[in-house]
């Protein structure tokens, strides 16, 4: 049976709805779209009741019609001992069926996986999607982005002929079950034929595609850089934008495009609406100790496209979360909701940020200047929590759904939590 979780004895303006336990297993990408829950997760085994048998960590499809009773439907196993499954997107197809794609990342083969997911309780098997003209993909499948409007997927990925690491390889999904190459972007240096960058080097995590304004935002979280793509001529890919924040941070996770946003205090008329760009960087502190550069996130004035701004930094202060055990700081912040890209006006200007030990961190950034914190909510540990040299919290992800309600991932085994903003 699922373990109940325990109302939060954090939390400030926020409420816990809804939680399911995830069959204990370690869990990343959340991935919401109408009554419908995609959780990828990261490598594992854990019994699955709904099967009786002992599954390598896969993906959940719940059902959320009622957010206070998450409705665990199937899980779809790994397809290897140590399969790493940690992205998910969801699309409607042009055939009316509905999809997942998946990452799948194995010693042997990386890939990223489509599955019919029309029928929730029987996902059925569609396509493999791994290689490009180069062969084979090495090494890297990380996590994607499946426009539904056009069927394109810009996959973070590793080719034959580069360095270790990913870049944007993009392929026409717009029938499913055959998968084209289209393009891929690279930054100079990652291609083996190119000068060696050193050993800073370049990977990127992925990227966030604002398909109405034909451009793609890329994070490169080794490297430091935030690149902005024209995808105009998905064919052609090309950069029209990039900032580095390495040194002295560490590389940018997932960065956001917030267009047209109307700031206060800016003399109406006169630049008063502004574009930016969002991105923050992930907490990894492999030792648990709080040993590295703190990761924030961080807001970006590009109205000027060649003279980008830092406007304004959030984080969360130490306290006493460096003696907690786990990590401390951000992973990322909600990309989507409902499937959509989450855009800034349409949700009261609220931030919604995985903390890992910090746990779900909302943001108002109404003043993009002077951004605040306005609620937070740190689940509490369960018997299915896996310790991290401590038993700690770990919130991993972060999505929003259609009622504007805010689903989170645990790194540790916690569950998925549905919680709500009071403010």
């Amino acid at each position: 049976m699922p373990i109940d979780a325990p109302q939060a004895t954090e939390s400030s303006r926020t409420r816990l709805v809804g939680f399911n336990d995830l069959q204990g297993r370690e869990s990343l990408q959340v991935a919401l779209r109408e009554n419908w829950c995609y959780v990828g997760h990261l490598p594992g085994d854990r019994p699955n009741p709904l099967t009786g048998k002992t599954e390598h960590n896969g993906t959940s499809i719940l059902d959320v019609s009622d957010p206070a009773k998450p409705k665990l439907v199937a899980h779809i196993p790994g397809g290897a001992p140590g399969a790493n499954c940690r992205a998910i997107n969801v699309v409607k197809a042009r055939d009316g069926k509905d999809y997942i794609i998946r990452n799948h990342e194995t010693k042997a083969k990386c890939s990223f996986q489509v599955f019919d997911v029309t029928n929730r309780g029987r996902p059925e098997f569609v396509a493999d999607v791994g290689e490009t003209p180069a062969g084979p993909l090495m090494g890297y499948a990380h996590k994607g982005w499946w426009d539904e409007s056009t069927g394109l997927y810009f996959g973070s990925a590793g080719e034959q002929g580069f360095r270790p690491g990913g870049h944007m390889v993009t392929w026409d999904l717009s029938n499913p079950s055959k998968p084209k190459y289209v393009s891929s972007f690279w930054l100079p240096g990652q291609k083996l034929t190119e000068p060696d960058p050193g050993p800073k080097g370049s990977s990127l995590h992925h990227a966030v595609v604002d398909m109405p304004n034909k451009k793609a935002y890329l994070s490169y979280h080794r490297g430091g850089n935030v690149v902005v793509v024209d995808i105009n001529d998905i064919t052609k890919p090309k950069a029209t934008l990039e900032i580095t924040i390495s040194p002295p941070f560490k590389g940018p996770h997932t960065a956001l495009p917030i267009n047209g946003f109307r700031c206060p205090n800016f003399t109406p008329g006169f630049d008063q609406e502004r574009n930016l760009i969002v991105f923050c960087n992930e907490a990894s502190d492999a030792d648990y100790q709080g040993q590295e550069v703190r990761t924030q996130m961080f807001m970006m004035d590009v109205t000027a496209w060649n003279n980008p701004l830092i406007m304004d930094t959030f984080m969360v202060p130490d306290g006493d979360f460096l003696t907690r055990g786990g990590r401390f700081g951000p992973h990322q912040f909600a990309e989507t909701r409902d499937n959509k890209l989450y855009r800034l006006q349409d949700n009261r200007n609220l931030l919604w940020v995985a903390y890992f030990s910090g746990g779900l961190r909302i943001v108002d950034a109404s003043n993009p200047f002077d951004m605040k914190e306005v609620g937070y909510y740190i689940p509490q540990t369960t018997a299915t929590t896996i310790p991290r040299r401590k038993t700690v919290i770990q919130t991993n992800d972060v999505d929003i759904d259609y009622r504007g309600l805010a689903y989170i991932s645990d790194r540790a085994g916690t569950g998925l939590h549905v919680i709500e903003y009071l403010g």
